[in-house]
């Protein structure tokens, strides 16, 4: 017998079949696919030589190895301190056109998806550098800044100028060194008494006999100076006018180079930041060693040192140590002082007449202070 079908039955059968329409579809959407390994990384950049932290100089080979999951081998972008210099992998990088400081060298490549990889090192370049010392060399100083005198007018800033210099030098690693100054020995990081005439001479004399053939020796000094003008020059010891043991507390410049011309020492650097010390130059230049001297002044024979408020130092001192040894070539013992002169002389506010700063170089090779 044929069922009869009713109004009811239709309306179920349109609603089943209505309802899993959208089910049936949804079954059909599939989700995309991950991408393969690899398709979304970056390139792996990598600078095979020279090495992180390395010293170099002269031609040096820069090597860079660049790959791509997808695109294979890759060329690099080559960058040094920032500046683009090839598209390639291998390049030969003549140091000698960059300064001696540390360098940046980057290696950049892109993949065909755009996407980039890189890799940087640093290095320092360091042409100008002497060869390292022979085991056994050993580095001197006497060290002289005097604000406060006994008996004639103060200054400001002379001890600031030893202490400055006293923290160079036993930071870069010398071994002796002598302070002598005025009375305000808290004023000072290393305190050896009086800069007397007599004190400083004695500091000198030891120094000399203590240091043999392959050593470094320094005599640096800061404070008062005077002269007639033509060549004779002294300075000015905290005794000046009210001498002590002896002494009239004026060393003149032949009686510095009678001391110094004994000395036997590798390298003899004297720095002099009094009014008048011009006028040692010829002295010392005269002196039977003195291939191995190199000395600078603030002034000429008839010029005049100047106390810097705005930077609290002797300004030769500031200009010479600080603004350019320490601030320009970040204290770095490779740097001939030729060059810091050079640099300091150039920014030197009075460098020119009697007020420019001197230089005397008792040999043509470049001079270290280290």
């Amino acid at each position: 017998m044929k069922k009869k079908i009713t109004v009811f039955t239709v309306l179920v059968i349109v609603a089943f079949f209505t309802t899993m329409i959208p089910l049936q579809t949804q079954a059909n959407v599939r989700a995309k696919p991950p991408a393969p390994p690899g398709r979304n990384k970056a390139p792996t950049v990598s600078i095979d030589s020279p090495s992180n932290g390395d010293t170099v100089s002269g031609v040096v080979t820069i090597l860079v190895t660049a790959t791509d999951k997808e695109d294979g081998d890759l060329i690099a972008d080559i960058y040094i301190d920032d500046v683009f210099i090839v598209h390639a992998n291998q390049y030969d990088w003549d140091t000698t056109t960059y300064t001696d400081a540390s360098h940046t060298i980057e290696a950049i490549a892109t993949d065909s998806g755009g996407k980039t990889g890189s890799d940087t090192i640093s290095v320092t370049v360091a042409n100008n550098a002497p060869p390292p010392p022979p085991t056994g060399v050993e580095h001197w100083a006497v060290l002289v800044g005097i604000s406060d005198y006994k008996a004639i007018s103060d200054l400001s800033y002379c001890d600031e100028d030893a202490t400055d210099w006293y923290n160079y030098l036993h930071g870069i690693g010398y071994e002796h060194i002598v302070v002598l100054g005025d009375g305000h020995s808290n004023n000072y990081p290393k305190y050896d008494g009086l800069a007397t005439e007599y004190n400083v001479k004695q500091a000198l004399q030891d120094m000399v006999a203590s240091a043999d053939s392959d050593d470094v020796i320094a005599f640096i000094s800061s404070g008062h100076g005077s002269g007639d003008g033509r060549g004779s020059s002294f300075l000015c010891m905290w005794d000046e006018n009210a001498g002590e043991n002896g002494e009239d507390g004026s060393l003149y410049d032949t009686e510095l180079a009678a001391i110094l011309d004994n000395a036997v020492a590798d390298r003899i650097f004297v720095f002099l930041d009094h009014c008048y010390s011009g006028g040692f130059g010829d002295d010392l230049m005269n002196m039977p060693n003195s291939e191995h001297v190199y000395l600078t002044t603030t002034c000429t024979q008839r010029g005049y040192g100047y106390d810097d408020s705005e930077h609290q130092n002797g300004m030769w001192t500031y200009y010479f140590l600080e603004f350019s040894l320490i601030g320009h070539y970040n204290g770095d013992t490779a740097t001939p002082m030729e060059d810091v002169f050079d640099y300091a002389f150039a920014n030197y506010p009075k460098n020119h007449g009697g007020d420019a700063p001197q230089e005397f170089d008792g040999n043509t090779a470049l001079f270290y202070i280290w």
